[in-house]
C-alpha cells in the first residue's frame, strides 16, 4: 500500500507536469487513478490529465461563498496556474497576494486535492475512470463558452508545452494571419483539443520542427501541424489515435482529421467555424474611438475587427471581406482619404459599405469619393446602429 507521503509527492510531480502527457502516461499515479483493464497507456495518461483538471474544478466553493475568501482564493489560486497557464508571480498578481502566501496558498490548496484523491483512489490500485467524465467535462465547458480567439489558445499552449518541447529538441514554427475572428469553440475546450493534438505528434517526434499554419479558407479557419520527420505511426494508428478529441469536437464547428502522409513527414488538420456575425472593421487610429465603437457593437451583436493603421485596413478588408467599415479621415502615415478611395475602387472590397466617422465637416467630399454613409464626431450608439442598419 503506497503512502499519504509519497501519494502526496505523486500528486504535486502531476501537477508539475500536467502537460506533458508522454510523461503523464507513465507517471506512478496512473496505476492509483487512471487505470483500466483495456486502456492503453496513452489512454490513461490522457485519463488522468482529465482527472487533474476536474480535481481543481472540484475545489470550487460555489457562488455562496464570497470572493477572497480562503475557498476561493485556493481555487482561484488553482485554476490561474494549471488551467490557464500562469506563472507563480503572476498567479500572485491577480490574487493580489505576496509570492510567500502565494506559495502557502498553494501548499493548501495542493493538500485539499491530494486528500481528495486519497479517500477516493488510494484505497484502491485500480480504481477505473467513470466513462462519462470526457463527456460530462465538454457538456460543462461548452455551457460556459461559445467562441475563442485561436491566436491567443496558440500561444498558450504552446507556453505550456515549452518545457516539453525543449526537452525533446522541437522547433516550433507558427504562420498565422493577422487579425483572425473568433471561431466557434469555447476556449478551454479547444485549449484541450490543441494540446492533445500536439501531445500526439510530439509523442512520434524528436529533434525536428512543428510546423503551425493558420489560414482563413472559404468562411472558416484551417489549423494544419504538421512534422518535418516521418511518422511512426500508420494512417490508421493515426485516425484511432486522435479519435478521442474529434468525439469532444462538433461539426460543422470544429471537425479534425489526418492529412494525406507525404514523404517528409506527417499531420493533423483542424477546421474551425468563425463567428458568422456581420463583421464591421474598425479603422480609426484614436484607441478611445475603437474601443468606443467596439463597446457599441459588440452590445449590438456585431463581430468586430479593429485595426488604427490605413495600410492594415485595406489588407484586412480584401481578406475578411466585412460587412461593413467604419473609418475616420484624420490618420497619420496613409490618411483615411487615401484609405477611403482605394476600399471603393478596388474591385475585391468596391462592394463594401464604408460608413466615415470624422470631424471633417466635408459630407458631399466623403460621399462623392465612396463613402455610403457620413456621421460626424463625436458618435452616439444610437447613431452608429442608426447607420449600419440603413445598409441593408
Amino acid at each position: 500500500m503506497i503512502s499519504y507521503d509519497d501519494f502526496s509527492e505523486f500528486v504535486s510531480s502531476a501537477y508539475q507536469h500536467l502537460y506533458d502527457f508522454v510523461y503523464l502516461r507513465t507517471h506512478p499515479l496512473v496505476k492509483h487513478m487512471a487505470a483500466e483493464a483495456q486502456a492503453s497507456g496513452k489512454e490513461r495518461g490522457w485519463r488522468l490529465h482529465h482527472l487533474l483538471l476536474e480535481a481543481i474544478r472540484e475545489l470550487d466553493p460555489g457562488p455562496k461563498v464570497p470572493p477572497y475568501s480562503r475557498e476561493w482564493r485556493r481555487h482561484r489560486l488553482m485554476s490561474l496556474r494549471y488551467i490557464d497557464g500562469l506563472e507563480p508571480q503572476q498567479v500572485a498578481d491577480q490574487l493580489s497576494i505576496s509570492r510567500r502566501q502565494y506559495y502557502r496558498e498553494h501548499a493548501a490548496a495542493m493538500e485539499a486535492i491530494t486528500q481528495v484523491f486519497w479517500g477516493r483512489f488510494a484505497a484502491s490500485s485500480t480504481a477505473p475512470l467513470p466513462n462519462s467524465l470526457l463527456q460530462q467535462e465538454i457538456a460543462r465547458v461548452a455551457q460556459r463558452e461559445h467562441q475563442a480567439d485561436l491566436q491567443d489558445v496558440i500561444g498558450g499552449v504552446l507556453s505550456l508545452l515549452g518545457t516539453t518541447l525543449e526537452e525533446r529538441q522541437i522547433e516550433v514554427r507558427l504562420s498565422c494571419e493577422d487579425a483572425l475572428p473568433p471561431v466557434m469553440i469555447g476556449h478551454n475546450l479547444l485549449r484541450q483539443v490543441l494540446l492533445g493534438i500536439l501531445g500526439y505528434m510530439i509523442e512520434n517526434a524528436a529533434r525536428t520542427t512543428l510546423r503551425l499554419t493558420v489560414n482563413t479558407v472559404n468562411g472558416g479557419i484551417c489549423l494544419r501541424i504538421q512534422s518535418r520527420s516521418p511518422g511512426r505511426l500508420s494512417l490508421a494508428q493515426a485516425q484511432e489515435r486522435i479519435a478521442p478529441l474529434q468525439e469532444m469536437l462538433s461539426p460543422p464547428d470544429a471537425l479534425l482529421t489526418v492529412m494525406e502522409p507525404e514523404s517528409h513527414g506527417f499531420g493533423l488538420q483542424l477546421m474551425l467555424r468563425t463567428d458568422r456575425r456581420a463583421t464591421i472593421l474598425i479603422v480609426d487610429d484614436n484607441a478611445d474611438m475603437l474601443a468606443l465603437y467596439e463597446h457599441y457593437l459588440t452590445a449590438n451583436h456585431f463581430q468586430v475587427i479593429r485595426t488604427d493603421h490605413a495600410e492594415a485596413a485595406i489588407d484586412l478588408a480584401t481578406r475578411m471581406q466585412p460587412a461593413a467599415v467604419i473609418l475616420d479621415l484624420m490618420m497619420p502615415d496613409q490618411d483615411g482619404w487615401e484609405v477611403l478611395r482605394a476600399l471603393s475602387t478596388e474591385p475585391a472590397t468596391a462592394h463594401i459599405p464604408i460608413v466615415i466617422c470624422s470631424v471633417l465637416k466635408q459630407k458631399e467630399l466623403a460621399l462623392t469619393l465612396g463613402a455610403d454613409i457620413f456621421l460626424e464626431k463625436p458618435i452616439n450608439e444610437a447613431d452608429l446602429m442608426a447607420a449600419l442598419h440603413a445598409l441593408d
